[in-house]
């Protein structure tokens, strides 16, 4: 890696906040876990911390660290803080043990979460320590699905914290996490992301970080960023991957000089064959969903296979759709043609025996697997849809853009990339890999410093508000040393 440009202050830290590390994660946790060691290796102090009550974090952290996913950059869980850390025993009143048994319990090494059900939501949440004591028990305070009031307990079953609700408990922890520094919270989570929009501290940048289209299938913002998206104002700046995405939510929501684009990097191979060994053989790399519309690249591969050409694919992936997908490609007699290679921690390297790839997604941020193929000297041939393929495709040069769903447009590209002269081929292949290599770490990272820069000022530049005055109900629990009365928890 060359010399950075902008190096970030070593004292400023950095809080990336995902709502969890799935085993098979994605692009968009990719794409923050290589920004969250970038920062760290240019001195940052960065933590990416999570909300999910999985209870074996250990094993996630683990695997992270051997496969170097975190590089500089330490992950903290909520609940596992909660079960390590020790804290000091109040005055509160602990929480009555539960009357009857849970409905679900998921049982690790590290310990356990137990969960009582109703009809219309939790009831109750216990997260046990490995010894099996209670670290944090969740309560439903008027109707399961409700708000639920949190207590934190000690080994002996003192309590040692407690907040009315769980967006005060995730907040206080937060609090005692950043401190008085300055500090950049980048939410890559749009779940993470309608809690901590009404996180407000003076000291704390938010930053609003987009992976995907943000809109519904069915027209207007999708329900889950509904709330958000009118409430841009309060974020302190709001990250996309394409231009035309940042117009769009300009026009429609507004965001003006709040808004920026940042492009994800892209590793590429240092050289690339002028030939792949197998043109004909294509590999993609996705999650296997609805979404990604992999019926149609099925159908794209029997159509060629059909006009004489012996295209190959390699699908890197998984997902809920596997086994459709699985069956789809028996019955389009593909057994042989497409290989189903399962979740792999590295697919990208995959791309490097491709000769082609294909996206078909119904909707994406920016695709950067599609970027990680051309890198590797895969030619890309993709549905034109919003966002992304038409910012890093130029057609007939770097690859194929074809009208979105259009399955004979698509076979039509796919043939002509297998018969094309070699000589065609190879420019074709060079530039795809040219338009990749510009999007480096050092660059990506330059362009999130100055988001950072100016999100820290804009956060600087708040008029500090009046605080609301606290409700009958925290009063009186603020009167009480943070104890909430007896007849309250049993309503």
């Amino acid at each position: 890696m060359s010399q950075p440009t902008h190096m970030t202050d070593p004292m400023r830290r950095h809080v990336t906040v995902a709502w969890r590390i799935p085993d098979d994660y994605g692009g968009m946790t990719g794409a923050a876990l290589r920004r969250s060691r970038g920062l760290a290796a240019r001195g940052a102090q960065v933590e990416v911390v999570t909300f999910d009550d999985r209870p074996d974090y250990d094993v996630v952290r683990r695997r992270l660290e051997s496969s170097g996913a975190l590089g500089g950059a330490t992950l903290r869980n909520i609940y596992e803080d909660f079960r390590v850390a020790e804290r000091s025993a109040g005055l509160a009143i602990a929480p009555s043990a539960a009357r009857d048994d849970p409905n679900e319990v998921v049982t690790t090494d590290a310990g356990e979460v137990r969960r009582w059900r109703d009809d219309d939501g939790l009831r109750r949440v216990e997260h046990v320590r490995a010894d099996g004591t209670i670290a944090v028990v969740e309560e439903a305070t008027v109707r399961a699905g409700g708000s639920r009031h949190v207590t934190s307990l000690d080994r002996r079953g003192r309590v040692t914290g407690q907040w009315p609700s769980v967006r005060s408990f995730r907040f206080a922890w937060l609090d005692g996490l950043i401190g008085s520094e300055p500090t950049v919270v980048t939410v890559d989570s749009k779940t993470a992301a309608q809690t901590l929009q009404h996180y407000a501290r003076p000291n704390a940048a938010l930053i609003l970080m987009i992976h995907a289209d943000h809109r519904s299938p069915k027209g207007g913002v999708a329900p889950s960023r509904g709330d958000v998206f009118e409430h841009l104002d309060r974020w302190d700046a709001v990250v996309v991957l394409t231009e035309r995405q940042r117009a769009i939510i300009d026009a429609d929501f507004g965001g003006g000089d709040r808004l920026a684009v940042v492009r994800n990097a892209v590793g590429t191979p240092a050289s690339i064959p002028r030939l792949p060994r197998d043109r004909m053989h294509g590999v993609i790399v996705s999650r296997m969903t609805p979404l990604k519309r992999l019926d149609h690249v099925l159908r794209v591969v029997a159509d060629v296979r059909e006009r004489g050409v012996p295209v190959t694919l390699e699908l890197v992936g998984d997902g809920g759709a596997r086994k459709r997908t699985e069956a789809l490609a028996a019955e389009l007699g593909l057994r042989d043609a497409v290989q189903f290679a399962g979740h792999i921690a590295d697919g990208a390297a995959r791309f490097e025996a491709g000769g082609w790839t294909m996206l078909a997604s119904r909707s994406e941020g920016e695709s950067l697997t599609l970027s990680e193929a051309m890198g590797a000297g895969c030619v890309p041939v993709a549905y034109d849809i919003d966002f992304g393929p038409a910012e890093a495709i130029e057609p007939g040069v770097s690859g194929f853009l074809v009208p979105a769903g259009d399955i004979a447009a698509a076979a039509d590209a796919l043939e002509q990339v297998c018969r094309m002269p070699d000589a065609e081929y190879a420019a074709m292949r060079a530039a795809a890999r040219a338009a990749a290599a510009t999007r480096t770490d050092d660059a990506h990272l330059d362009a999130w410093e100055a988001v950072h820069d100016d999100a820290l000022a804009r956060r600087a530049a708040r008029r500090v508000e009046k605080p609301a005055k606290p409700s009958l109900r925290e009063r009186v629990v603020r009167r009480l040393g943070g104890r909430i009365p007896r007849a309250w928890r049993r309503r």
